[in-house]
Order: C-alpha cells, then structure tokens, then sequence
C-alpha cells in the first residue's frame, strides 16, 4: 500500500472491486485500513444510475486513490467518450488512478490522461495466487516519473520480490520485444501463495513442472529493451497462424486505436489452410445504432487495414 500506491494516513483509497475478489480482500479491507487510510465499498454498475457514478463517489468522499478494473473505465468511456459527465464533479482530489484485473488498452490510459491530466496512472498487473501486484509503478519515489514514465499499454517494471522472464516454448529466454510465456523465478516472495489447498500435487502441476526452477504465470507478454513489461494475453489465447504466433491482446491493441471502436474482444477460429485465424468483435462509440450495411463494409476494411 505504501510503496505501489503511495497510500497512508489521511489517504482515501477508493478500490472499485467486488469484495469476494482478492483486491477487494487485500486492497479495500485489510490494505488501507493497515495503513490508517479510509477505505470505500462501492456495489454496482459503474454506470447506474449514469456514467458519472465512480465520480460523484470521488467528489462526495474526497478520493485520494481511486483503483478500479479496465474494463470499468472502457463501460463510462462508451456512454461518455467526450468526458462530459467527469466535468460534472470536482475530482482534483484524486492523485493516483490505478489500473487492475486484466490488460488495459492504450486508448483507455489515453482516455484516461484526457480527462484527468492531473493523476498519475499505474496500471498493475497481478494475480490472485500472488497476493499483490507483480509488476506496476511505485508510487511513492519523489522522482517517479523520471524513473518510470508511464508508457501505455505496459505494467511498468518488476517491483522488488520479483523477477520476471519472457520464455519460449522450450523454456529458454527469449531476446527482448519477443513474445512468449511469462514465468517468475523462485523462490517466491512474502504473500505468495504457498500451495493448493489439500493438494499440493495439482499445485505443482499447475503452477511449477512446466517452467522447473519457475513459477509459470499462465500469461503470455513481452519484455521490451527498456525493462518494461507488456502483458498481452494468457497463454491459451496466443494463436498460431500460417505458422506466426500472434497475440490476440496485440490485436486488439490495434482494433481499439480505430476512432470508432470502444473496445474489442479477437478470438482465433479455425482455418482449414492457415491454421487460426482471428476474427475480431468490435464495440463502436455512441448509442449503438444499426450502421448500414455500407458503412460495416467501410469499417470492416479501415479495422483490417490497421491490423496488416
């Protein structure tokens, strides 16, 4: 709480999470409360009863900290691209935005950057099995952003507790800005977990004969030349095309930059001469009227081309 996300006495920390989760345990109970900071509990859509919610809650509670999942933030972008509803509420409280729970696009850290350019954003990348981020900023330096910049679309560097390898199928590490499988070396640090409980043998076989001397994270990422970690999909959702191993997080990355798209889910589906092939399912910006069968024709080719 102190280190990741700068959080202490008079600190209000707003995780945005369900309460049976691990970040709900850790991050809204024990975490904030530990460190003499207020923490809020917040249950519902984040867009009920409209996309200005998460603000209003900021604004009435004078937030400090606010910590909610990518996909939350993609939900209010939809219904409120332009941000008019966030000019609604006084959220200059808010220092930090902290991002958790699965990959955040690029266009969302933009969106978020848009619209309150006053916050530092860390986006996290952990797992329930780990207890607490991986890999994020650390919040706390004095000089954090010459020591981490942000850099949309990674989980920024390891944090102390971790190292962090990007192997190939062969369990051999790959060069830099390659993709491949993301394993942690042992031992592992304080508040890992230990086991699978009353069966430890599941626990090595799922977590540690695959990658021996490893913890294999089930995750598939890069590690660029800077030291950055870039978290692209799990492993089960690479696909394998015409003999390329492609990232359907990194396909995704590219279909969401296109200035109608919300968000987008790839999937691979099976190609009787290239093996998988993605097929992509787009969420445009607006009220989701039907487009003319023209105009999904023109959209169609626009998406394709950004993706070659």
């Amino acid at each position: 709480m102190k280190n990741v996300f700068d959080v202490g006495q008079g600190s209000v920390h707003f995780a945005a999470s369900d309460i049976g989760w691990v970040v709900g345990h850790s991050f809204i109970v024990y975490g904030p409360l530990i460190r003499g900071a207020k923490a809020i509990f917040f249950e519902g859509k984040p867009v009920v009863p409209d996309a200005g919610v998460m603000w209003r809650v900021c604004q009435q509670y004078k937030v400090t900290s606010l910590y909610m999942a990518p996909t939350g933030v993609r939900v209010v972008k939809k219904m409120d691209y332009d941000g008019e509803l966030v000019k609604n509420y006084d959220v200059s409280s808010v220092k930090t935005f902290c991002l958790v729970g699965e990959r955040c696009d690029p266009d969302t850290i933009h969106w978020i950057h848009k619209h309150f350019p006053h916050v530092l954003i860390n986006d996290t990348w952990w797992q329930t099995e780990t207890g607490w981020p991986i890999s994020a900023n650390l919040l706390n330096l004095k000089d954090f952003k010459t020591v981490f910049p942000t850099l949309p679309g990674s989980v920024t560097r390891p944090v102390p507790g971790y190292e962090v390898k990007i192997f190939d199928e062969a369990n051999h590490e790959v060069p830099a800005d390659t993709l491949g499988k993301v394993v942690i070396k042992m031992p592992l640090p304080p508040a890992f977990m230990l086991t699978l409980w009353g069966n430890d043998a599941a626990f090595i076989e799922k977590y540690l004969a695959e990658t021996p001397g490893y913890y294999t994270t089930g995750d598939a990422g890069v590690i660029d030349s800077k030291g950055y970690v870039h978290i692209m999909t799990r492993m089960d959702d690479v696909i394998n095309t015409a003999g390329h191993r492609i990232s359907t997080g990194r396909l995704e990355e590219v279909v969401n930059d296109h200035d109608s798209v919300v968000e987008s889910a790839v999937i691979g589906f099976n190609e009787a001469v290239r093996g998988e092939c993605p097929l992509a399912f787009v969420i445009l910006k607006g009220s989701g009227d039907e487009l003319p069968d023209d105009k999904k024709a023109e959209l169609a080719k626009e998406i394709n081309a950004k993706v070659r």
